[in-house]
């Protein structure tokens, strides 16, 4: 193929790696040459090598300027691998810059390397963009880029870039080859798309004007907001009761819904909070559409403690979510199985044990401790130790009495993190000489309700005596006041939580100047001492501050196993007279040096009178009391350092839960001797100056200045903290509970330092001898919020209706309260909230509910009061304390409202029946507040009493049953809104309705949740909204024009039973409807359709449509038919064949043999011997169209087909249906054919009564190509005259011939004796043997019925060359004699001459013609007409004229076969015989 000129391609210039792959050759991209001079001379060696397994013959061409040489080309042939060296020379000859190139031939093709030569100039490479995508909105994003210098001259380059842009470095200098790191931050303070240009100067610092260049650089960055979520939007975290010292986890999954990574930081909402929650991440970055798990913690670290704290997790460039976390701190659950052991009666100096177990409940494990010393009167084998979880110890408790009185102690046991516990121990000891009452718990428990009922002062004796002067009764076992006045409540010197009722027991334990014993002196110390010196006694004083006297028997460890007891009572037996103290002498005498004692000694204090069992009462039984001072002692030099105490605490910490003020808290913890020498410790505050006694100098400590050898700061200025005990000894490997107690006496946080010191050592020589406890509590006095600053707005409201707002109160401080609603009587009929009363636990919300219904148009401004206060536990002791208040400010609007409608009167104008017609109707609400509303629909009839006025009848706004609904799909109106409301209407008869549609407004939505305490209103007023009026319509047509060549009008109406096809059609009931339900709808309507019921099925009428007989091989019969919608609605008409209506067959169904009628019917349809078209249509109100119906004449025998026509009855499946039985004869050519266009022939009717009726004909047609006999057997009519003796029908004619496609009418008399249908069967034969039955019908009425033909011809036929001005003429009733004229007009529609001719049917009238045409015949040119006079003269006898002229049409200028048109004529004479 030949190239064109011009087309030469030109040589590329490929880059080096192009050059490897396309020709196999390697060299350097370009040959440069830089630094040069003009007039010099400058060489480059060009290396080129063959890179491919092919030997290559290459040349090159010289370039094409006289500056650059090279030596004279030559081909050159490299193998594989191997290189050429070619020199190119430079020789400027000025200052600028040269280009040229060498163009290189291969085996592969041609190329060209550049050559260039440049002056020295600045040039700074970087990217031409930087994109910085998405970026968090007020975070930073930061983008780097490399910034070389390819230059051959060093550059000074600055920046300028516009704001939310910055690049640093700003401004530098970049030597030649030099490469720097430049960075871009990106920071959008919103959410927008920012485009910059960042400009780059550079050049000569020097010359910078001159040698500066500008280039840019294109920065793209979008602003977008980060959306944080929680996975499950899980905003709560109930950690539940979670054990103290143990810890509980949750996940909390945060969702970066976003496309923006979101930097996110957890702070707490709050301040003054509690740590008891923590967090695994507090800040961190989820990645965009990623997730990220945390994990929150909660750790309590005290029983009792209720946490509730907010945390924020914020996002600096997008949302704040606010999460709150719960929980419980609680302890183990540790029982004994018995609260009191009785050893009943014990001999003296004998040993009783009884076994009793304590219990762990929980699955944790628990440290207890019981409160006795291993050698006294009641002793515990295991006094302390751990259960473990859910588990038991058993105990053995060993009772050793010494003196014959009663015993009774209670010995407290200490439990870690819980309320101590306490068991009564209860003993008699008897010996020979005296034998007290045997001690019964029942005595023990009438003695404490004694004491509650205020006779706790009063020995036995005083007590029988007041029995015996009635001061006082008994009540099963109970003593109390007659006279309750008398009665003096105990001063209660501890408020507890029930939680810490034993605990504050145990510490106000053998304390209070209103207990019938007294201990004074709790705990002594000596101090340092010697065992070789003289060591002072100290004072122990009892005080007996009853009206009784009493002794005291002093139990010494070791006395029982007759050991030198280290400390000693004097005297250890005597009596104390009623209101006085006795002092006892201490002895202390240690028996080794360098050590620690203490012990706790018991002293029983009984009513003296309680020594025998003769001078006791039953009734006035006192249990003794036992008092447990505590006393020690070292002998340790004083001032000089003991043994290094190795001491372990539970925890350096201690956290109480927050207080009511003037309430008491308690909690525990645990100290630990892990060394193997005894540990002295003492507790001392470090805002106190402390004692001496660590120093050596002895101590007391009594009641005024602690609390059972608690600390005395617990009275000292009102401390809130104090300790028991306060001083302890711990042996090696001892563990022992100490209890703390914190009773706020304000309302703050309280932070408080408690030192311990160990061995008596104040000085801080070891680090392990001074150990600082902190002490917090939180004192609290209930505090309740609103939101709002304790307002809340109500947005104007109906008056009458009901608004509902939620708002939220806050218990902002750290104890539960209980909040009551108290509304005023003033206001309780229209405001209430829910719930009336309620628990609010420590710094908790609860949502509330504020219901207000305004009673007037007016504004409103209502102050409601809550009373709260501390949420107090059953059975809790408290303080007389009054409910604090306040106060919740309710503002709102009550206004009037009303509903209107736009249109006021709706007329939905004349609907399809079984149709569904939707309107829209607006609602406005032009006031200010929102209204809530029903619809009620009533329907307008009339009223039956009295004429011309309606009554309304409620009826159900549902379209199946009232024919009307309105679509409601909210009964709330906004404030100055509107509002579409869907109306729809389905008609099922041919009625005009009116309905009136009212509003009802109501107190409350749907959609509210009207739980609320008001009395609402139950208004029933109704208020019109509007009218609705439509009427409804049956679907109809009407057949106007029906023409067949050949064939008359008339004719065709009767065979195509077109008058009763009208009136089928006319009448206002669905002609296949349900008669027991509500008409199916269709599919595709919306409302619900469930749950009708078909009902009856009515089958549809039928007619023929008869298109009369034709030899076989005939041309089609065709007819053109024009149906006109005569209605107001359009109306949707359907021909069904046979098969249309079929429903398919799956291909597994047998479908069964066919009948005779299937296969009739398959050979019809198959062949199509009967066509429709078109098959369906739309016709709107005055619209009509052209049906065309043919029949084809194939096949021989007679042709039926059922077609259903159908007019779709508006949205339901019924409608209006016929059966139209398509029937046509084919005639064999050998056979002949009588044709009987139908089996039943009605004659006119005649009225009853008529003298002279009327002759009728009966149309007898041979449409076959033979002449036939025809013979009518007339012997029914003989029959049925006999039956009525009367002769009703009769025929002229029985017999006669017919020849081929001639017609002959036989005369028949109707004559009616009454009101009724008559029929006859008769037989008529042909000379073939065939023999047809006709039934001929006629009717007796009172008045004739006319015929409704159209008179003009509507449909135009496509072969038409004439028209006639009247197509039927109906005369009616005339009578005889009388001579009628009718004009005529014969207009040529062609474009030809035409002649025009009347043939008069003979046959009709007989020899004497009675109708007339002038003239008789003519000539019409094209588009002419002529006027034809028709004259009617009726003949002498009465006679029905039911006849067709024909007017024969003949072009004179084709001379083709005649066109005939027809006018029908129909004349009923009257006689006069009526």
């Amino acid at each position: 193929m030949k190239k064109r000129r011009g087309s030469v391609r030109p040589i590329p210039t490929p880059n080096r790696e192009e050059r490897k792959i396309h020709y196999g050759i390697d060299c350097a991209d370009l040959v440069h040459f830089a630094h040069w001079e003009p007039g010099g001379e400058h060489v480059k060696s060009l290396i080129v090598k063959n890179v491919v397994m092919k030997t290559q013959k290459i040349k090159y061409k010289l370039p094409k300027t006289r500056f650059f040489s090279m030596e004279f080309p030559e081909t050159v042939t490299l193998s594989a691998g191997m290189s050429w060296t070619i020199p190119v020379t430079f020789r400027p000859v000025a200052k600028e810059t040269y280009t040229d190139v060498i163009e290189f031939t291969t085996s592969f093709g041609k190329f060209n390397l550049p050559i260039k030569a440049t002056l020295p100039e600045h040039v700074l490479e970087y990217p031409a963009a930087v994109d910085f995508s998405l970026c968090p909105l007020r975070e930073t994003a930061r983008r780097i880029f490399q910034l070389k210098n390819v230059g051959e001259l060093a550059s000074s380059f600055e920046w300028e870039i516009s704001r939310p842009f910055v690049i640093t470095p700003r401004t530098g200098v970049l030597t030649p080859g030099q490469t720097m790191q430049v960075a871009i931050e990106f920071q959008p303070e919103d959410a927008s798309v920012f485009t910059a240009n960042a400009v780059c100067h550079f050049g000569d610092r020097t010359q910078w004007e001159r040698s500066k260049v500008t280039q840019g650089l294109t920065v793209y960055g979008i602003g977008k907001y980060s959306h944080m979520a929680i996975e499950g939007n899980n905003k709560e975290f109930n950690f539940g009761d979670v054990y103290v010292g143990r810890k509980a986890e949750k996940k909390l999954v945060l969702v970066n819904n976003s496309s923006v990574s979101c930097n996110f930081k957890i702070n707490q909402a709050e301040k003054n909070t509690d740590p008891y929650f923590e967090f695994s991440i507090l800040a961190g970055t989820v990645a965009p559409g990623k997730k990220l798990e945390l994990t929150v913690t909660y750790i309590p670290v005290a029983s009792g403690i209720s946490s509730t704290d907010y945390f924020d997790i914020t996002s600096v460039s997008g949302n704040t979510i606010r999460i709150v976390c719960y929980g419980n701190g609680v302890g183990p659950s540790v029982t004994l199985n018995t609260k009191l052991v009785n050893f009943n009666d014990v001999p003296a100096s004998t040993t009783v044990m009884r076994p009793i177990y304590i219990q762990n409940n929980t699955t944790i494990d628990a440290f207890y401790q019981f409160l006795a010393e291993p050698n006294s009167i009641f002793r515990i084998d295991k006094p302390w130790g751990t259960i473990g979880p859910n588990s038991s110890v058993a105990l053995t408790i060993k009772f050793s009495p010494v003196e014959p009185i009663n015993y009774y102690r209670r010995v407290y046991c200490l439990v870690d993190n819980q309320d101590a516990l306490f068991i009564d121990m209860i003993g008699t000891c008897y010996n020979e000489k005296r034998r007290p009452a045997t001690f019964h718990p029942r005595q023990l428990e009438n003695y404490k309700h004694r004491v509650t009922n205020g006779l706790w002062s009063f020995g036995p004796e005083h007590l029988e005596e007041m029995l015996k002067n009635g001061t006082i009764q008994c009540d099963d076992g109970v003593l109390r006041f007659i006279n309750k006045e008398k009665h003096k409540i105990p001063q209660i010197l501890d408020f507890p939580y029930n939680d810490g009722l034993v605990s504050s027991e145990y510490f106000y334990e053998n304390t209070g100047s209103e207990k019938a014993v007294s201990l004074l002196d709790t705990y002594i110390d000596f101090g340092s001492c010697s065992k070789y010196r003289i060591i002072e006694t100290q004072v122990i004083r009892i005080s007996n501050n009853t009206k009784g006297k009493m002794s005291c028997v002093w139990y010494l460890p070791g006395d029982l196993n007759n050991e030198d007891p280290v400390f000693s009572v004097t005297p250890t037996i005597t009596d104390i007279s009623p209101r006085s103290t006795v002092e006892f002498r201490v002895h202390f005498r240690p028996k080794t040096d360098n050590s620690f004692y203490g012990q706790q000694l018991e002293c029983f204090v009984y009513f003296k009178s309680m020594r025998n069992f003769r001078l006791v009462n039953e009734d006035t039984f006192t249990p003794p009391w036992c008092l447990t001072p505590t006393v020690a002692g070292n002998t340790f030099p004083a001032g000089e350092d003991t043994f290094i105490p190795k001491i372990e605490f539970g925890a350096t910490r201690l956290d109480f839960p927050a207080c009511h003020v003037d309430k008491t808290v308690y909690r525990t913890m645990k100290i630990t001797n892990a060394g193997d020498t005894p540990v002295k410790f003492a507790f001392a505050d470090t805002q106190f100056a402390y004692n001496v006694s660590l120093s050596g100098s002895p101590v007391h400590t009594n009641f005024n200045a602690g609390i059972g050898g608690s600390t005395p700061l617990s009275f000292h200025g009102g401390a809130p903290f104090s300790v028991k005990p306060r001083i302890g000894l711990l042996h090696k490997n001892e563990s022992r509970l100490v209890v703390f107690r914190f009773s706020p006496s304000e309302q703050k946080t309280y932070e408080q330092g408690l030192k311990c010191y160990f061995n008596s050592s104040l000085s801080n020589n070891y680090l392990q001898t001074k150990q600082d406890l902190q002490m917090r509590g939180i004192g609290a006095f209930p505090q309740l919020v609103f939101e709002n600053q304790n307002t809340l707005f109500f947005k104007p409201t109906c008056v009458g209706t009901l608004a509902q707002k939620p708002f939220y109160a806050r218990n902002t401080s750290r104890i539960p309260i209980t909040f009551e609603w108290k509304i005023p009587t003033l206001f309780s009929g229209f405001v209430s909230i829910e719930p009336v009363r309620g628990i609010l636990k420590p710094n908790s919300s609860i949502a509330l509910s504020c219901s207000f219904c305004p009673a007037l148009d007016k504004n409103w401004l209502l102050r409601i009061p809550c009373y709260y206060s501390h949420a107090h536990e059953e059975n809790e002791l408290s303080h007389e304390s009054r409910n604090k208040r306040t106060t919740l400010t309710v503002i709102g609007t009550g206004a009037d409202a009303c509903i209107t409608a736009e249109p006021q009167i709706l007329d939905l104008d004349a609907i399809l029946v079984n149709t569904v017609v939707e309107r829209d109707i607006l609602l406005l609400n032009m006031s200010d507040c929102d209204i809530f509303y029903n619809l009620e629909i009533y329907k307008l009839v009339q009223d039956p009493d009295e004429e011309g006025c309606h009554k309304e009848i409620l009826i159900t706004n549902n379209i199946r049953e009232s024919e009307i609904e309105v679509i409601q799909s909210m009964d709330l109106l906004p404030a100055r809104s509107n509002h579409v409301l869907k109306l729809r209407s389905c008609i099922r008869d041919q009625v005009r309705h009116e309905f009136r549609i009212y509003y009802i407004m109501k107190p409350y939505g749907k959609n509210i949740a009207a739980k609320t305490s008001l009395h609402l209103p139950q208004n029933k007023n109704m208020f019109h909204l509007c009218d609705i009026k439509v009427l409804g319509v049956h679907p109809v047509v009407r057949v106007t024009d029906i023409r067949s060549e050949g064939v008359s009008k008339s004719l065709l109406w009767k065979y195509f039973s077109l008058e009763n096809f009208n009136e089928v059609l006319k009448s206002t009931e669905d002609l296949t409807e349900n008669t027991l339900g509500v008409p199916e709808l269709e599919e595709d309507f919306d409302f619900p359709t469930e749950g009708v019921t078909g009902g009856e099925y009515k089958e549809p009428p039928s007619l023929d449509f008869n298109f009369g007989s034709a030899p076989i091989g005939s041309p089609a019969s065709v007819v053109h038919m024009s149906i006109i919608n005569p209605g107001v609605v359009p109306v949707e008409w359907v021909y069904y064949f046979p098969n249309d209506l079929e429903v398919e067959i799956e291909n597994w169904a047998d479908p069964g043999d066919y009948t005779e009628e299937q296969l009739h019917t398959n050979l019809i349809l198959d062949n199509g011997l009967f066509s429709i078209t078109p098959k369906t249509g739309v016709l709107h109100p005055g619209e009509s169209t052209h049906i065309v119906m043919a029949y084809n004449h194939k096949f021989p025998g007679l042709h039926k087909l059922p077609v259903v026509f159908k007019l779709k009855n508006g949205s339901t499946r019924a409608g209006k249906e016929l059966v139209l039985y398509y029937v046509g004869y084919t005639i064999p050519l050998e056979q002949k054919c009588l044709y009987l266009p139908s089996s039943h022939h009605p004659f006119n009717p005649v009225s009853i009564g008529t003298s002279n009726p009327p002759i009728q004909t009966y149309r007898l047609e041979n449409t076959g190509l033979l002449t036939l006999n025809y013979t009518i057997d007339i012997s029914p009519l003989n029959k049925l005259k006999s039956e009525n003796d009367f002769e009703v029908f009769v025929c002229k004619k029985s017999s006669g011939t017919i020849a081929p496609g001639d017609v002959e009418y036989i005369e028949w008399i109707f004559r009616p004796l009454e009101v009724k249908e008559y029929s006859v069967d008769i037989p008529i034969m042909t000379d073939d043997g065939q023999t047809s039955i006709v039934t001929f019908i006629g009717h007796g009425l009172e008045e004739a019925k006319d015929h409704a033909i159209p008179p003009v011809q509507i449909l135009p036929m496509v072969n038409q060359i004439a028209v006639l001005s009247k197509e039927h003429i109906n005369f009616g009733s005339i009578p005889l004699g009388v001579q009628l004229r009718e004009l005529l007009v014969i207009r040529n529609t062609s474009d030809s001459k035409l002649s025009f001719k009347w043939i008069f049917p003979a046959s009709a009238w007989g020899s004497s013609p009675c109708i007339c045409i002038n003239p008789t015949e003519g000539f019409l040119y094209p588009g002419e007409s002529r006027f034809c006079k028709l004259i009617f003269s009726p003949a002498e006898v009465t006679r029905i004229y039911n006849l067709d002229v024909q007017c024969q049409i003949l072009n004179e200028t084709q001379k083709v076969i005649p066109y005939y048109i027809f006018i029908s004529i129909l004349i009923v004479p009257y006689s006069g015989g009526i």
